[in-house]
């Protein structure tokens, strides 16, 4: 209870005021497979009420449904993927295109390497790296169901990027991270500063790792679902000081209705 009531605190001091509320579930459509507008007229042909979602080109808030959005043959046919709202905001930040070669950093289960490759158009390379073995398997299945073409995947930890030896046009780093309060009901229970900061320190590692395989002139998008500056903006501040970047944007996604919380930051290496 303690630990609550300092994140809480904390949250109110950097501009949030914390509340439990039912978070909106969240689709992406694969735009290689079929357009938005038809997804949204097969969608409410049985019955699944959806709504635009504003600050991303491809989301759809899922309104009203009597069933799994999961378990829709539009589903299985990869015409959509089941992902958290602000979380396409970190691929579409990247903007990646046709011709560039993209590294993403911790791809499992794929929702953002999927992403990566629809706005590719399929072509370009996109290579997928997750440390994890057992965590390919749901990467290289929703790669076949999204039909994607243009992606390698690798068993590899992201720190060890440099070894493939390419450099990458542009780099999606979406960082292990503490998580937030919205994503698990005891997170106050499991979370403290320690560990937070432990967190950060790693991060740090992984930034360090993709500027190494970054071409000059290249593209870095960070991103966390954590809501802990110490994961974000102070991390963000300490890689803009020690490396040859610039900082070009970052937005930070409070919790609400629309998103459990995210942040994301785009740099170039000069």
């Amino acid at each position: 209870m303690a630990e609550k009531k300092f994140f809480i605190e904390r949250y109110r001091k950097l501009g949030w005021e914390f509340s439990e509320q039912e978070i909106k579930q969240a689709i992406r459509v694969n735009t290689v497979k079929i357009s938005k507008e038809s997804l949204k007229k097969r969608l409410f042909s049985l019955g699944v009420k959806t709504a635009d979602i504003s600050f991303v080109k491809d989301g759809l808030f899922i309104e009203k449904s009597h069933f799994s959005v999961g378990s829709a043959v539009e589903y299985l046919l990869g015409y959509y993927y089941i992902q958290e709202a602000a979380s396409q905001f970190a691929s579409e930040l990247l903007n990646p295109t046709e011709k560039d070669i993209v590294l993403d950093c911790c791809a499992a289960p794929g929702g953002k390497t999927t992403h990566l490759s629809q706005l590719m158009k399929n072509q370009g390379v996109v290579v997928a790296l997750d440390k994890k073995s057992q965590r390919l398997i749901a990467l290289k299945n929703n790669i076949e169901r999204m039909g994607c073409r243009n992606v390698v995947v690798y068993n590899q930890d992201a720190l060890k990027a440099s070894s493939l030896g390419i450099k990458f046009d542009k780099i999606l780093l979406d960082a292990p991270c503490s998580g937030n309060p919205t994503q698990q009901d005891d997170w106050f229970d499991r979370r403290d500063l320690d560990g937070i900061r432990g967190n950060a320190e790693n991060q740090r590692k992984l930034l360090k790792a993709c500027y190494d395989a970054l071409k000059p002139g290249g593209v870095l998008v960070y991103a966390t679902c954590s809501l802990e500056p110490e994961e974000n903006e102070e991390n963000i501040e300490w890689f803009s000081k020690n490396f040859k970047v610039n900082l070009v944007t970052q937005k930070r996604f409070w919790p609400s209705r629309e998103t459990q919380g995210f942040f994301a930051a785009k740099l170039v290496k000069t």
